[in-house]
């Protein structure tokens, strides 16, 4: 009997360990899952179309209780290709993490952007045994035009300064320097700045440094887009649009690269407004608003305005020295006439025909 009284303690108290192991246990897987730490970030929030961004997800766990084989779900739009993965529609996607106590996981993924827009990427959700959590952690990023194969004997007059032309590039403002660069080859014995040359160090010996100054060029570039449906032109919509922002982000671009100052405007609703008006700015704030402008024209939007009715409501914000590029498939009369009118008052007006037009 004695024996037998002992094994059933035994057994008793075997069972009371792995009761408490197991009630250990639960509290802290629960304890290590509700302080879990999830993030993910882009490595910017647009680019342009064939361009890559890098998506980085992070797990953190604050505890000692080590998490094995917790899977991750969330689902990207179409439009972008994933670790070589190419996305069509919106898709979900599982990732499977290991995660040490005390400790933090990252996974990065390269995010190719294939077509011009705004994504959206919305909340996570993972899995560890029966227990689901929600992230809401909601990603926005925008694919730019693609503006690679635009002819480029059609740019901005880059080089242009008041109303003569420079064979310069550059033309520097002595009065405003932008910041201090490493001295190169050609460069000026005035701009050499000697106290930051002093403190510089580069593989282990001072290098000359020199002023970067402001450039003295202040003109303004106003881009006109087009896109009204012409019966004369057999240009169909959405191909009039991606061509037509091609040219003006490549515009863009040339004229922003080389210190101009860049406005746009189009001929279709945008939200509340009836068209499209960004005036002639300049900072990095203006140039992120116009980029997400060029991402998110939709080709269903409506058509109030002519171009000829949308210059004329525009044009009085528009400096009379400002460059004036008009992208369209065709020039009516009403159009024609409007810019000859602007011409005849001294406005510089350049027409880039797009596709299906022959007029210009």
């Amino acid at each position: 009997m004695r024996g037998y009284a002992t094994a059933v303690i035994i057994l008793f108290v075997a069972a009371v360990l792995i009761w408490l192991a197991v009630v250990g246990y639960r509290r802290g897987r629960s304890r290590a899952l509700d302080q879990l730490v999830y993030n993910r970030t882009l490595s910017t929030d647009g680019a342009f179309v064939g361009e890559v961004l890098t998506l980085t997800e992070t797990f953190s766990n604050p505890t000692w209780f080590p998490i094995f084989g917790l899977r991750l779900e969330f689902y990207l739009p179409g439009g972008i290709t994933v670790d070589g993965l190419e996305i069509r529609e919106y898709t979900k996607i599982t990732s499977v993490f290991a995660i040490p106590p005390y400790s933090t996981v990252t996974k990065k993924h390269d995010v190719r952007i294939d077509r011009r827009g705004r994504f959206f990427m919305r909340e996570a959700q993972f899995s560890y045994r029966s227990v689901d959590y929600v992230y809401d952690i909601p990603l926005e990023f925008y694919g730019y035009p693609d503006y690679f194969g635009v002819d480029t004997r059609m740019p901005a007059d880059i080089f242009k300064s008041g109303e003569s032309a420079s064979d310069r590039r550059f033309i520097d403002d002595p009065f405003f320097i932008s910041g201090i660069r490493e001295y190169r080859v050609g460069d000026p014995m005035r701009s050499i700045n000697f106290k930051a040359s002093v403190r510089s160090m580069s593989h282990g010996a001072r290098s000359l440094m020199c002023n970067s100054y402001e450039s003295s060029r202040c003109y303004d570039t106003m881009i006109f887009l087009d896109l009204n449906r012409y019966f004369e032109v057999s240009t169909h919509s959405e191909a009039q649009l991606e061509e037509g922002l091609k040219y003006a982000c490549f515009l863009f671009r040339e004229a922003i690269s080389n210190g101009g100052r860049v406005g746009f405007a189009a001929n279709v609703a945008d939200g509340a407004q009836s068209f499209v008006f960004i005036p002639c700015e300049g900072g990095d704030a203006h140039t992120k608003r116009l980029l997400m402008q060029f991402a998110v024209l939709d080709v269903f939007s409506k058509r109030e305005y002519s171009m000829s009715a949308l210059i004329e409501g525009c044009i009085h914000r528009v400096k009379r020295e400002s460059d004036i590029y008009l992208l369209t498939p065709y020039v009516d009369e009403s159009t024609a006439e409007t810019l000859s009118t602007l011409e005849r008052a001294g406005r510089s007006i350049r027409i880039i025909t797009l596709s299906g037009g022959g007029n210009a």
